[in-house]
């Protein structure tokens, strides 16, 4: 009886091991979807959704040796929709493939979406919801529209979700945008009641460019940062990894500019209160290297005060920047995105037990102070 007993449940097992992957969909039968765009139709009652995807066909042929012809190196199709689930369903009358999430690069929101504060939670729980997008993926608001950017054609890089994946690769170069990815994006607007940063993208004719962020507030577009806003609040936040600060020193002629390539920055924290006002203080110690100088005065840069002189204006640029990100959060947007009240809450316990509840009415009155140490460490080969 015990060896039938075992027999049966080895056919039962045998059985379930050949059943096979009987869902599974051929690799030249998807669309591997690189980036995806959403905007709001004219009427802003539904959505305008495009998915741009390689042309399999073109990267078999190149990768067997035939070459890709003339073919086109990626598609970019777009739908309208009441919803983003429907839209990527629907575009399946319109193209012969079935759309595959899991390798998406890069998400861009229109202005008109992140603007409307309905549409824009709407489209965040269709990501939150997804089983196949990577909480990886980068997410970037444009103040175009996100299908005229896919729907264009790049010479450096005709697959726009890879494009984009390598510039944010490359972003401690300048630190003019954060490098944030839909984990930390979507973590700051649960934690925060609806508040974070996400990176700006534009499109020029032939190539497109990451720079500065867009600020939300309240899960609604609340205004935009530039470069140096962006670089000061990247600083204050201890996102800064690289990038470089310009200062200007006298020349025989006219000013030189020389720029300081930031390769390490320390970042310290304090907070106490006094007299029942909260003082929070940011100790920022930068390292860097001198990349240019002016041709047959090499010599100089070791005589004098040429190097103190260089290391105060760059502590002064930086607190410059520091102070921009600062009067554009605490004074005109009266938001907590420099991370104080959570440095409070981890670090103060029972400071935050005092202030958490009101911390929207006390973080305009904050006393921020920046302490910034400049410090050059090397000068190229030239003395």
């Amino acid at each position: 009886m015990k060896r039938k007993l075992k027999i049966v449940i080895l056919w039962v097992l045998i059985l379930l091991m050949l059943t096979g992957c009987w869902d599974k969909i051929e690799i030249e039968d998807r669309a591997f979807v690189m980036a995806i765009g959403i905007d709001l139709s004219s009427s802003n009652k539904r959505y305008v959704v495009t998915f741009q995807f390689p042309n399999a066909a073109q990267i078999t042929k190149g990768t067997s040796g035939g070459g890709g012809g003339s073919e086109k190196p990626s598609f970019a199709v777009s739908e309208v929709a009441d919803t983003i689930f429907s839209a990527s369903r629907h575009i399946s009358t319109r193209i012969d493939k079935a759309l595959y999430l899991g390798h998406t690069q890069a998400i861009i929101f229109g202005k008109d979406v992140v603007e409307n504060k309905d549409k824009f939670q709407q489209v965040l729980d269709s990501l939150d919801r997804s089983y196949e997008l990577s909480r990886k993926v980068y997410l970037l608001v444009t103040p175009q529209k996100a299908q005229d950017i896919l729907l264009k054609k790049y010479e450096m890089e005709p697959n726009t979700g890879a494009y984009i994946r390598d510039i944010f690769k490359h972003y401690n170069l300048t630190s003019k945008f954060p490098t944030i990815d839909y984990n930390k994006i979507t973590k700051s607007l649960h934690e925060t009641n609806g508040n974070a940063i996400i990176p700006k993208i534009i499109a020029g004719k032939d190539e497109i460019k990451i720079a500065g962020s867009a600020i939300i507030k309240n899960y609604k577009l609340a205004g935009w940062m530039e470069d140096d806003e962006n670089m000061g609040y990247m600083l204050l936040t201890g996102l800064v990894k690289g990038g470089d600060v310009a200062v200007s020193t006298p020349g025989d002629e006219e000013r030189i500019e020389i720029p300081f390539n930031i390769s390490n920055v320390i970042r310290r924290r304090a907070v106490k209160e006094e007299n029942g006002k909260i003082i929070y203080r940011v100790i920022l110690e930068v390292e860097g290297d001198i990349t240019e100088y002016t041709f047959e005065k090499h010599g100089e840069m070791m005589k004098g005060d040429l190097l103190n002189v260089i290391e105060r204006k760059t502590s002064d640029e930086i607190k410059k920047m520091t102070q921009k990100a600062i009067n554009r959060f605490q004074k005109e947007l009266k938001v907590d995105m420099l991370g104080i009240g959570d440095y409070i809450e981890k670090y103060h316990p029972s400071l935050w037990e005092k202030v958490g509840k009101d911390w929207d009415k006390i973080f305009p009155e904050v006393e921020i102070k920046v302490d910034v140490t400049s410090h050059v460490r090397r000068i190229g080969l030239f003395r």
